[in-house]
């Protein structure tokens, strides 16, 4: 009887089952949106389930997670969120869970969504690059609306001092461009530039577009040369 007591508590481990499977549709997305989907995870098994660890692929997405021990039979849930304010087309990203699940030690979920960029810039960011200390520097992007409406550049907010943007005040029809103008004058040398602008617009699915401004800042050399 002790042997047989004995093996049945040997057998005894926790199994992890994620309920509606580990792949998820996240459909189509307008850049910028966040979306949040709740997944559930269920111990199948007959001993306590323990979640050490829930790591996403990159820092666009977050995870909550209710419970880190689930007693058999039981359930938790895990909040995943992702943000599309960096992304254009097909996008597909994962969250993996450690546990101690003799079944499935290590379980990755999968979500794919299309993320529709109904405002286009090109390039994508401002780049200064050696950006010269009492110098106006100049760098130009070009705004495209691929939307459906007359877009309309509002105005702009940034941290970055000594940066001032020029757009022009009339809509812009479907499938019309335009050209941003971004002039900086650095009041002193950073070694390393990373800042943004964001775009206030009239889009009401991307009211606010995110621009990254990167590069550098030096002093200004007088060249002098031999007459």
């Amino acid at each position: 009887m002790a042997l047989f007591f004995l093996t049945l508590q040997a057998g005894a481990q926790p199994e992890i089952e994620v309920v509606g499977g580990t792949s998820l549709q996240l459909d189509t997305l307008y850049r910028g949106e966040v979306v949040e989907r709740t997944v559930t995870l269920r111990n199948t098994g007959d001993r306590p389930l323990l979640i050490q660890s829930v790591k996403a692929s990159c820092g666009c997405t977050g995870t909550v997670v209710s419970r880190d021990s689930i007693p058999p039979g039981g359930t938790g849930t895990i909040i995943i969120t992702f943000n599309s304010k960096n992304f254009a087309g097909r996008v597909q990203k994962n969250v993996t869970i450690v546990s101690n699940a003799a079944n499935m030690r290590t379980t990755v979920i999968d979500f794919t969504a299309t993320v529709v960029q109904e405002i286009v810039i090109q390039p994508v960011q401002f780049w200064f690059k050696d950006a010269e200390v009492g110098i106006t520097n100049t760098v130009t992007i070009t705004l495209r609306n691929e939307g459906t409406d007359d877009l309309t550049v509002k105005g702009y907010t940034t941290r970055l001092e000594g940066f001032t943007l020029r757009f022009p005040a009339k809509p812009l029809h479907r499938g019309e461009e335009v050209q941003l103008v971004a002039e900086y004058a650095p009041k002193e040398p950073a070694p390393v530039i990373a800042e943004a602008v964001f775009l206030q617009t009239s889009n009401p699915r991307q009211p606010e577009l995110y621009i990254p401004i990167f590069g550098n800042a030096k002093e200004f050399r007088f060249d002098e040369t031999e007459p």
